[in-house]
């Protein structure tokens, strides 16, 4: 037991990889405390030994370092079933390689042998999450929000991501119920606020989005998450290049944080500023190669460059890469064919990549009409 008590501490920083990152929610468009812990049983020392590989190849990084970990872990799980560390770490591989199924599944096996370790719960949400099981993922959420105590860091991260997703299905007193009693039971925090900010501003309530980020701001004055959130307010009231100053000061705040450099570059896409908006995108490509998202809009900007080879090929592989139903596929499709369609003078190819569209976008997709009239216009 004390081999395995001695190595969480390089497991945490996975195991917060895989709720961290950009959350898509707010764009244009650390280990729980939690219940006692289960005593868990002593495991074989060979796969300690595959484990330990994995996470010294982690630790080294290089090219190889996610396959060579990927193929530890999996060797050690295979040896050792109930090497719940192990199932995690391989699920936060899969989920960065874009496998939100495969990340569950394996999330999933982790939960079995130790259910009260939260941030593999929370690891799991955003995996279904991304795999568009919302169903699933708020179960994950709500579970993880009653498991942990009420002064957890964890705690208001969960809280803010449960509320995010509900903004994005449109459940918007779900959000903000989910906020309030966080406030009521954790305390304030500039996450906290940042959030219910987003929410009322997608409920056009302006007046109380200024108000909460306004707050927001005083309580993280150093949070880029806030000001990209103040960027999106001032978007929202036709005020451009104060959006764009404010997603360029987050940036600056963090230039990891991927939301406002996305956001910056959207609204360089929006004033036709190709080229700058191909430099934003390509930096958030680098940093986070799973962000399909990012991918569609670099694909936009080589397509406005003149670049038709290099958009269709980013769109082609997030075509191949993105899970059927992903909203970020069903965009990669519709640009395809707008591409063959007014670009390319190719109406077979339109036709082809329309009719994919058809079948596998999501049913409340945005660009169902246009799709539809495009295909009238097509004669389809």
């Amino acid at each position: 037991m004390t081999a395995r008590r001695s190595m969480l501490a390089a497991l945490v920083a996975l195991a917060l990889g895989a709720c961290g990152g950009s959350n898509a929610a707010s764009r244009i468009q650390a280990r729980g405390t939690g219940p006692q812990k289960p005593k868990l049983d002593p495991v074989k020392p060979e796969a300690m030994r595959e484990f330990e590989s994995a996470m010294r190849a982690m630790r080294l990084g290089g090219p190889e370092a996610a396959a060579t970990a990927r193929a530890r872990f999996e060797a050690a799980v295979k040896i050792e079933p109930k090497l719940w560390e192990a199932w995690h770490d391989l699920g936060v591989l899969l989920d960065r390689e874009g496998d939100a199924d495969g990340a569950v599944g394996a999330f999933g096996k982790a939960l079995a042998i130790n259910p009260s370790h939260a941030p593999t719960r929370l690891a799991r949400a955003e995996s279904q999450r991304k795999g568009g099981h919302v169903k699933d993922a708020r179960a994950d959420y709500e579970a993880a929000l009653r498991d942990l105590a009420e002064d957890d860091p964890l705690r208001k991260d969960a809280a803010a991501r449960l509320a995010s997703m509900l903004r994005d299905a449109g459940n918007y007193d779900d959000a903000v119920d989910v906020l309030r009693d966080t406030l009521r039971t954790s305390g304030a925090s500039s996450r906290i606020y940042t959030e219910l900010g987003l929410v009322y501003l997608a409920q056009k309530r302006t007046d109380l989005a200024a108000l909460v980020l306004s707050k927001a701001a005083e309580l993280g004055p150093q949070d880029p998450a806030v000001y990209n959130a103040v960027a999106l307010l001032a978007l929202d009231q036709g005020k451009a290049q104060e959006a764009f100053d404010r997603f360029d000061y987050a940036t600056g705040l963090d230039p990891n944080y991927i939301d406002a450099r996305f956001n910056k570059a959207a609204v360089l896409l929006d004033a036709g500023d190709y080229v700058r908006a191909k430099q934003e995108l390509t930096v958030i490509v680098e940093k986070k190669p799973d962000d399909l998202a990012a991918q569609v809009a670099l694909g936009v900007a080589w397509r406005g460059m003149k670049d038709l080879k290099n958009a269709e090929a980013t769109w082609d592989r997030v075509v191949q890469n993105a899970p059927r139903r992903a909203p970020a596929r069903a965009d990669a499709l519709y640009n395809l064919a707008l591409l063959h369609a007014d670009f390319l003078s190719d109406p077979a190819g339109a036709k082809a990549k329309l009719e994919q569209f058809m079948q596998d976008a999501p049913g409340d997709h945005p660009k169902r009409p246009a799709a539809e009239a495009k295909r009238k216009e097509l004669g389809l």
